[in-house]
This record gives structure tokens, sequence and C-alpha cells, in this order.
């Protein structure tokens, strides 16, 4: 049955790879009088706090601590120390970028800091005075050597004065600066340039920093190198431009030879297009997007879209705070693909955390969670689970209706699959009341649809479809197949004579016709089905071939054994390309191994079976139903073979299952258990 999935292409289920940032928590290292090294101890016991994660309490003799950075910074907080403050007193609150070299924090006791401060500054009066009583004695050697005139030695000894009183706040800084300054994080040429300083050995520090070379002539040189790396990046920038304009070119080209492939249903050959433009800038976020998506949704190579959406997430990752858009279309298309590839839990967690990331940005009414609430509900539908199908299809049609009106084009799909939902919940519980609910969403989805796109649109086509699905149902099939045919003829109306959904729709009336009991009609209209699909779809690399399951039953009632065999066998080959497991795949090795059941092989059907509940046990096995089929026929099987000891544990499985979903009352769990008690009577008289 054709059955629209709300394509909303968005992400990635992958955890950024956090780095882990490196720090020390440590007291200054300082310089001893004859101008050696004396290295900060580290502080154990320090508490350091970063915004939004524990603190760290640092446990190592050395005070080394680290901590994971997702996103390449962190905020720094807080760090304590009891009987310690820091010595930078800007060092936190603040703001990091992650970085390879260790953060040092330094701490020291209030009484040592005041000491340090004290000493640095009685070191700096000295020297200043030292410097000031020479400063005086040259003046008065040039007043006394009549150098200067009267007027001039005033004059120098005022500006002498006057500089000495503006030093005090250099006297301040620079107090500051050598109380604060920890020796470890120097080199050992700058350690004595400063140590030198510090005590007033100006000459010497003189001398060590021209041992680099004259730095004037220096300066001027560095000066030139800027300018011509500027000149070059002028060069560079131009250079750049081009490519950019000539990359966009291409990018326009490649995508236009994708459109015409597309066009044609060529999916391979467009695919390669948007890769070959997808590599043209792997920081191109969208580029990559759309490659991806046409991958996985038309060409079905799960493991090339997977691939590309590795690339996006790396893109994104490096700054995630202008990529929440595209986030929320990575962990929402991850989402999709991990439906697809039958993996159910997966494809729940990456849309609730695409529906997270949204909700944050925009709130909860937010437009675009209108479509990942649908997908959420198509998901719960296909898995059985209707309750929260209709849970998630309300909270879509909520949002819709709230952002977008209770008439919106997006409406009809929502009560499409409203009505879908319902009509499951109808066939589970055999309930004329949800059919009649199933059948009064369709109306209304039919209803809107017309009104937004009039009646030759997919929307229509597709409602057709259902309506004729839920009258197979209802086993009203002329009015099933009325409804079947106005779905071919809008189809027809909107992608001509031979497109694969003018397939699907041929494949949706040969069902109809097979419950009316015309076989020929059905097959003529699975053949058509056929023909089409492999015009578009040759290597049958496609997830489009559900027309085998319906020859494959077609040809099992008409007992034509081989045929049927071989439809059923063909879906098989072509899915297990593509998903290698799959719930479809499972349900399809259980209607072939009824071909061996006709034919009275079964051990052969048995083990098609097993096959089928091996798989749906691995893939989760919520659809806890089916598993029980697949148990009960397993267990009824090798009681035709009268090996009891082998049916007694599929038999008690199946029973256990369906006395979970259904309770003990179910019907067919009331039969389990009878099945089960003569089973056990015969293992008793196998043992006699």
């Amino acid at each position: 049955m054709k059955r629209s999935f709300l394509l909303v292409f968005m992400a990635m289920s992958l955890l950024a790879s956090a780095q882990t940032q490196q720090g020390y928590v440590k007291t200054k290292g300082r310089m001893d009088a004859q101008g050696n090294l004396i290295p900060g101890q580290g502080l154990k016991g320090a508490t350091v706090s970063v915004q939004g994660l524990t603190a760290v309490l640092v446990n190592s003799d050395n005070g080394d601590f680290s901590f994971p950075v997702s996103n390449g910074q962190f905020r720094l907080e807080s760090v304590n120390k009891k009987g310690y403050q820091l010595v930078d007193m800007d060092a936190c609150p603040r703001n990091y970028n992650y970085s390879g070299n260790p953060l040092y924090i330094v701490m020291e006791t209030p009484d040592q800091q005041l000491q340090d401060k004290l000493t640095a500054e009685r070191k700096i009066r000295r020297n200043l005075q030292r410097q000031l009583q020479e400063r005086e004695d040259e003046i008065e050697t040039l007043k006394a050597n009549q150098k200067i005139t009267d007027e001039e030695y005033c004059q120098a000894l005022q500006k002498l004065y006057s500089d000495q009183e503006s030093n005090e706040q250099l006297i301040s800084d620079m107090a500051k600066r050598y109380s604060e300054l920890d020796y470890d994080q120097l080199d050992e040429f700058y350690r004595q340039v400063s140590y030198c300083i510090e005590n007033g050995e100006l000459v010497r520090a003189d001398s060590l920093l021209n041992t680099k070379g004259d730095v004037t002539q220096q300066v001027e040189e560095q000066l030139r190198k800027g300018q011509a790396i500027k000149e070059k990046e002028e060069q560079l920038g131009k250079a750049k431009a081009a490519h950019a304009a000539d990359r966009e070119e291409l990018a326009k080209r490649c995508y236009s030879y994708f459109e015409a492939f597309a066009a044609q249903h060529l999916n391979d050959t467009a695919a390669y297009y948007l890769e070959l433009r997808a590599s043209l800038d792997s920081a191109n976020v969208d580029w990559q997007l759309t490659a991806a998506e046409f991958f996985m949704e038309y060409v079905g190579d799960y493991d090339k879209s997977f691939e590309i959406y590795q690339r996006a997430y790396r893109t994104i990752m490096q700054r995630p705070d202008t990529y929440q858009v595209e986030l929320f279309k990575l962990y929402n298309n991850m989402g999709i693909y991990y439906y697809y590839i039958g993996d159910i839990d997966l494809a729940k967690t990456n849309l609730l955390k695409g529906i997270g990331i949204m909700k944050q940005m925009r709130g909860e009414n937010a437009s675009d969670l209108s479509s990942s609430y649908e997908n959420l509900s198509v998901i719960y539908d296909d898995e059985g689970t209707s309750d929260s199908a209709v849970f998630y299809a309300e909270k879509a049609r909520s949002v819709e209706a709230a952002s977008f009106g209770k008439e919106s084009p997006g409406m009809a799909s929502i009560l499409h699959n409203l009505g879908m939902n319902y009509m499951h919940y109808a066939m589970a519980e055999d309930t004329e009341e949800y059919y009649d609910k199933a059948l009064e969403y369709y109306q209304e989805a039919l209803r809107i649809a017309r009104l937004n796109f009039g009646e030759e649109s997919s929307t229509v086509s597709n409602i057709y479809n259902s309506m004729s699905a839920l009258y197979d149902y209802r086993k009203d099939y002329r009015k099933a197949l009325e409804y079947a045919q106005k779905d071919v003829e809008t189809t027809k109306a909107i992608y001509g004579e031979h497109h694969p959904l003018v397939a699907e729709s041929y494949n949706g009336m040969g069902l109809t016709c097979y419950y009316l009991g015309d076989y020929e009609r059905a097959a003529a209209c699975y053949y058509k089905s056929l023909t089409m699909m492999k015009r578009y779809f040759a290597n049958e690399q496609t997830s489009k071939y559900e027309v085998y399951v319906n020859l494959g039953s077609l040809h099992l009632k008409q007992q034509e054994y081989d045929s049927s065999a071989y439809y059923y066998s063909s879906f098989i080959n072509a899915y297990e390309k593509i998903y290698g497991k799959h719930r479809d795949i499972a349900l399809v090795y259980g209607k072939l191994a009824n071909v061996y059941i006709e034919q009275k092989d079964y051990p052969e059907a048995i083990r098609l079976l097993l096959i089928a509940a091996n798989m749906e046990e691995e893939l989760g096995g919520s659809n806890k139903v089916y598993l029980a089929t697949y148990y009960l026929n397993i267990g009824v099987l090798y009681g035709k073979m009268e090996q009891y000891d082998k049916s007694l544990p599929y038999l008690e499985n199946a029973y256990r299952i369906r006395k979970e979903v259904y309770g003990e009352e179910d019907e067919r769990a009331v039969n389990l258990l009878e099945r089960i008690n003569t089973t056990k009577e015969e293992i008793k008289k196998q043992k006699k």
C-alpha cells in the first residue's frame, strides 16, 4: 500500500567528542637570591568549578586536574582552597578557550601575597631612590663644572622631582606585576631578565636583552615582513574571491546536472552530481545535508549517506551555536535514517533529540516541530504502538494549527496520518468505531488537501490510496476499488503514465482486485506496477518493491508455489541489500514459510520462521504480535511433526506474548493455553 513518510530531512545521533582541558592549582614559582628557580608547589584539596560541570576536587599532590570541554570554550567560575586566595583576582569568573597547554591557577595565602607585594614594592622604591640619587649627583656635577646655568640646574631638578611624583603609579603597577609573577611559567631567558629588573640589576638585564640582537632593526624587519604578508594576503584574497566565484559556478552546474538526471529518475547519476557539489566545500553544511538526504531516500546507499552526514556533523560541531538549526535537522535526519534501517529505538531517540533542540531555540510551538512530531507518529504507528502514534499526531496537529492555521497545507497530511493511526487501531481491535473515526479524518484531510492543492495533487492521491485500504479492511471491496481507481487516475494526471508513484498506485489497486477474487486483473495491475518499477530502479536498490510481496501472495493463492517463492525471495534479496535487517524482511520470511507449509515441507518452513523470529528479536522485538505468530507457527509445525518437546517452548513463548499484549482473556491466548496443555499431554504419552 502506498504510504508517504514525511521526510523533514534532518540529522545525526553522534556525540561531540569532548576535549579534555588539563590544569594545575599551585603556588608561585620564585627566584632565590642567587637567581635560581624555586618551583611552586601543587595545592591538593582545591576545588575547581566550571560552568555546567560538577566541581572538580584536586586530589593529586602536584595539583593537577582536568575536565571535559565540549564546544571549544568553557567558563571558569571559581577556584577555592581553604586559607588561600587567587594571585590573579581576574582569573575567574572568566571565559577561556580550550588549549592543549595546561591552565595554571596560582594561589597564595593572603599573608604571603601581601608580603610578596610589600617586598616587590620595597625593591622597586630602593631602585628608584638609587636612580634618583645618581641623577641628582649627575646634575650637581654638571653645575659644579659650569656645564649648565643656574636656571638649567633648577629646571633639571624640578623635572627630576616631578617625574619622581608620577612614578608612584608606576611603583604600584610594577609591585603588583612582580607580586603576581609566576616564574614557573617563564622560560629561562625571560626568567633571568625579569629577575634582574625586579632586583634593580638593569645593566645586566640590558646586557641579556642585547644578546638577542638590535631590537630596533628587528622591529623594522618585522614591519617589512608584515607589509609583505599583507600584500600577499591581498593577492590571496583576490585569488580566494575568484576561487569562491568559480566554486559557486561549478556548484550551480553540478546542481543543474543533478536536476536533469533526477527528472529522468536516473538517481545514481543524479546522486553523483550532488556528491560532486558537496566535495567542492566540505564546510557547506547545506550541500552536505542535501547530498546525504538524496543518497538515503532515493539511492538507498545508507553507508554513503551516513559518511556525508558525518562530514556535516564535524563542521557543525566546530561552531554548534551558529548551526543550531542544522543540528536540529541532523538529529531528525538520523532519526529517519535509523527508521529506514529498522532500528526503531535509535530512530525515536534521534527525533526526540532534534525536537529538544528546536524547543530550546524557538519554544514548545515552533512550526518546525509539526513535521518532527508527525514523523514520530509514523514510527510509532509502524511499530504498532497506536496510543503513542495518536499522541504525537495530535501534537503535530496542535503545532500546525497554532503556526499555520487549521486548514494549512500541512494539516492535510497530519489528518491523513491520524486517519491511518485509527485505521490500525481498528485493524488491531476490529472496532467499527475506529473505522468510522479513521474515515472521518480521511474525509477532512481530503477536503483540506483539495482546498490547498486542487484535485491533482500527491496528497490527494495518497488519501485516496488510504481510503481504498480502509474499505479493503471493511471488506467493502467495490468502494475500495472506486478509490483505488481514483488514486491511479490522480497519480497519472500528476506524473504521467510511467512514474514510480503510478506503479505504487497500480500495486494498491491490484491488492483490492485480489481481495475481490479477480486474480487476473490483480495480476495485470501487479505486473504493470513491476514493469514501471524496473524501468526506474533496475538495480533493485530501492525500498519500492512491495509489489513482490503481493505477487508472492497471489501465486500462493493460486497454488503456484515456485512463482510465489520466487517473488517473496526477490523482495527479501532487494531489501537485504539495502537494510541488512528490517522488520518488513522478517514479515516476508514468515510469508515465505507459508509456501513450504502448503507443500508440507515443515523443516524448511520452521527454518524460515526462525529467521523471521530471530530478526525481530535482534531489532528489539517491538512487533510483539508478529513475534507471537512466528513462535505459534513454529510450535504448531513441530507438533505436526510430533516433536512435542520442541513444540512446547515456542507455544509457551507465543502465549506469554499474547497475554502480555492482550491479557489472559484474549481468545487466541485462551486457545493457545489449551494447545499448550494438549502438547504437555502428548509429551507425557511419548515418555511412556
